[in-house]
């Protein structure tokens, strides 16, 4: 997959583009509808784009900050994965903000990017003040030749699926979060060193840190799983601040994988979450901690 961010998106120039335009922060099911039907257009023999960006929109117009599910990197994972040809990470600026939607087409769309097919949602806005709508862009598809695909909004337990939703399930009901995003909630990040203090205690690990601007559920133990060279390795992973620990860490996740004792120092990692088992906590000794995992990997075996 060609991955271009900031100045390269902007100077990055194609032809014969299926596009699917959003913030797809997440890639959850909804997303997920986008990129079926543009991996469709790929077996047509059209060249599969994903437009985003790299900062939230609302952060660039307000000067806030806000976390996200997943990270550019992780997202770049993603796409690869699913077998996009092109991530388009195009820098939204003010200037950018102001731009009318029609010229955002004109130039960005049909000039830059040759397009063919568009993929939205029903509800996508564009342009300055979100003055573009769906409507506005069939009209603008049919004067430059494209066509223009809104699809209905996924719906799970009575609620739209979207980001703003899942970010809000993360912590307090995780199990709907990981349905809403069709696929479980993962790390993906290079494995580091840690203090080895699972070697001393016969549950060797593997520590991965998060980036601040990722948002994360709640502390605690997780069953999981670890791909690893194209394979599944089923895992427990401790996402936290090493309570047990002495000093202060920063957030990570810390993963005993089932069956594997290759070297994975340096590689990167993905590491998914599928369900909660208990919060973090500290223990009085590494002998209790020992024996409250030999606890956690049976209640997970049991799932």
């Amino acid at each position: 997959m060609i991955y271009l961010r900031n100045d390269e998106a902007e100077q990055f120039h194609t032809v014969g583009t299926a596009i699917a335009l959003g913030k797809f922060d997440g890639i959850h099911l909804g997303h997920q509808m986008l990129i079926e039907n543009l991996l469709t257009e790929r077996r047509r023999g059209r060249k599969t784009l994903v437009f985003t960006f790299g900062q939230l929109p609302t952060d660039v117009i307000t000067g806030g900050v806000h976390r996200v599910i997943y990270t550019p990197e992780e997202k770049a994972y993603y796409f690869a994965r699913l077998g996009i040809d092109i991530l388009l990470e195009y820098p939204f600026t003010k200037e950018f903000a102001a731009c009318p939607p029609e010229v955002f087409v004109e130039e960005c769309l049909v000039k830059q990017l040759g397009v063919r097919s568009v993929y939205v949602g029903e509800d996508f806005h564009f342009g300055r003040g979100r003055s573009g709508n769906v409507g506005l862009l069939r009209l603008l598809g049919a004067e430059h030749h494209f066509e223009v695909n809104a699809l209905t909004k996924r719906t799970l337990h009575g609620k739209v699926v979207s980001s703003t939703v899942i970010r809000d399930m993360l912590e307090s009901h995780f199990h709907v979060a990981n349905e809403m995003l069709g696929n479980p909630y993962f790390v993906y990040s290079e494995v580091i060193h840690g203090n080895h203090l699972g070697h001393t205690i016969g549950y060797p690990t593997i520590n991965q840190s998060i980036p601040e601007q990722k948002l994360v559920p709640s502390f605690g133990v997780y069953a999981s799983r670890v791909m690893i060279d194209g394979n599944y390795y089923k895992a427990i992973s401790n996402l936290g601040q090493k309570p047990t620990v002495e000093g202060k860490h920063q957030t990570g996740l810390e993963t005993h994988i089932l069956g594997y004792h290759g070297n994975l120092y340096g590689k990167w990692i993905q590491t998914e979450l599928l369900f909660y088992i208990r919060p973090e906590e500290k223990f009085s000794d590494l002998n209790e901690l020992k024996a409250q995992i030999a606890t956690d990997i049976e209640l997970m075996l049991q799932e």
